[in-house]
């Protein structure tokens, strides 16, 4: 098969992973991560990008995201089929199995999650880096006090921070990520007087190599036909083809 891939740059270097070990034809496209944000920034971009894409060159586009802040709305392309997780985030995607994700979630739902691609590319709470960041992705600068202000509001309703990591990547980048997040959990438990607790969780390419290799086959997914568009149920809070 001849795959057009969409992805979040934040699972850049899983999904590479992922696609380097498909039999399929695999092009990719990275899209800024954080846009979750900017729902309706994000939903233009995809748009944008889809709307490029000649029926011609290939069988199916791959959206790598889930519903990211309803970005993903009423999405479609006239002529080629779209595959894309039926989630709410990436966290499902990057710990590889979605009942885990939900079992973590009704377990301990205040977890504030940490990956490789999130420390790499986006200012997270507790970051020495956050100032750096925070300028590079918000356009503007963010004093200390300013910032105590955001991670006080941020940080209100979590009660752990967890980094997620694969061994497939190396373990170079799992104790740099393991690092980074106990660093972080340090610094805002000392500077929100508050006790986070910290957590680790290996990660598995599962669903990422089932999503590139054609694997469609389950809930995990969402297969949307030419000329359908991408809805959203709050009621069961699942995806659906419109």
């Amino acid at each position: 098969m001849r795959l057009k891939i969409i992805s979040c740059a934040v699972m850049r270097r899983e999904l590479r992973f992922a696609a380097s070990r498909s039999p399929n034809s695999i092009d990719i496209e990275f899209v800024d991560q954080g846009l979750h944000e900017f729902p309706n920034k994000l939903q233009g971009i995809l748009i944008k990008a889809i709307s490029g894409i000649r029926s011609k060159d290939y069988d199916f586009i791959l959206l790598n995201y889930g519903l990211c802040g309803k970005g993903t709305l009423d999405l479609s392309h006239s002529e080629l089929p779209v595959v894309m997780h039926n989630c709410s985030d990436c966290i499902p995607l990057l710990l590889g199995d979605k009942q885990c994700h939900i079992q973590l979630v009704e377990g301990r739902p205040g977890i504030f999650w940490y990956s490789y691609g999130w420390i790499e590319g986006f200012p997270l709470p507790g970051g020495s880096d956050y100032p750096e960041k925070y300028r590079k992705f918000y356009g503007r600068p963010i004093d200390e006090g300013s910032r105590e202000v955001v991670e006080q509001v941020l940080m209100e309703n979590y009660t752990h921070l967890a980094c997620i990591y694969w061994e497939e990547l190396g373990q170079k980048m799992a104790r740099s990520t393991k690092q980074y997040t106990r660093e972080c959990q340090s610094t805002l438990c000392n500077r929100l007087n508050r006790n986070l607790e910290y957590e680790e969780h290996r990660g598995s390419p599962d669903l990422l190599e089932r999503f590139v290799n054609g694997e469609w086959d389950s809930d995990d997914f969402l297969f949307i036909e030419p000329g359908k568009k991408v809805g959203f149920d709050p009621l069961s809070n699942r995806l659906y083809a419109r």
